[in-house]
């Protein structure tokens, strides 16, 4: 009987120190319609397993796709293989290439072609995924393959640096299905 007591008392203990540790709050059936504007960040998780930080608690549950957050802004993630193709393939993307000053709108044909315009002038290039699942982009007739991460629900393409940071290339501001401007 002892022995029963002692695994009991243990199995309560284990189970209420996991609790503890899990620091996931689930939002609540009745979502708020108002939220306060304080600045305490949380990383909601969707139901479509997507991350973004919010600014609050309340302002992530009031957001009905969210389910959960947890304390703290989400970290950056870099997109698998799958992920890349979906974000990509057939859809054009309005990016930023920061250390150029340049804007473009390109769309990303399924067939492997890219087409596009960047600082008035038209252009077509080719795209493939890598098998680490990188983007790759020909450029002057070279293959360019880098990563794509997520950070706060926007995406990046990027690289690593001399000192193993990431440096950002690329950003992009928004994606839309099909070739939307007929490149």
């Amino acid at each position: 009987m002892k022995q029963i007591i002692g695994l009991l008392i243990s199995v309560l203990f284990f189970s209420s120190a996991c609790l503890a540790s899990d620091k996931r709050t689930v939002c609540p059936e009745e979502r708020p319609m108002l939220c306060t504007m304080d600045y305490t960040p949380v990383c909601g998780l969707t139901k479509d397993n997507h991350h973004k930080t919010y600014a609050n608690a309340c302002s992530a549950c009031a957001n009905p796709e969210v389910f959960s957050h947890v304390p703290g802004a989400c970290p950056a993630r870099t997109l698998s293989a799958n992920e890349v193709r979906t974000l990509f393939s057939g859809n054009t993307y309005e990016a930023s290439i920061p250390s150029r000053k340049l804007t473009m709108t390109v769309y990303v044909d399924p067939d492997g072609t890219m087409r596009g315009m960047q600082a008035g002038h038209k252009f077509t290039s080719k795209w493939q995924i890598s098998e680490r699942g990188e983007i790759c982009v020909s450029y002057r007739d070279k293959m360019s393959c880098r990563f794509v991460m997520e950070e706060n629900g926007h995406y990046k393409k990027y690289k690593i640096n001399e000192q193993g940071e990431k440096a950002v290339l690329v950003i992009y501001q928004s994606f839309a299905p099909g070739n939307i401007h007929n490149y």
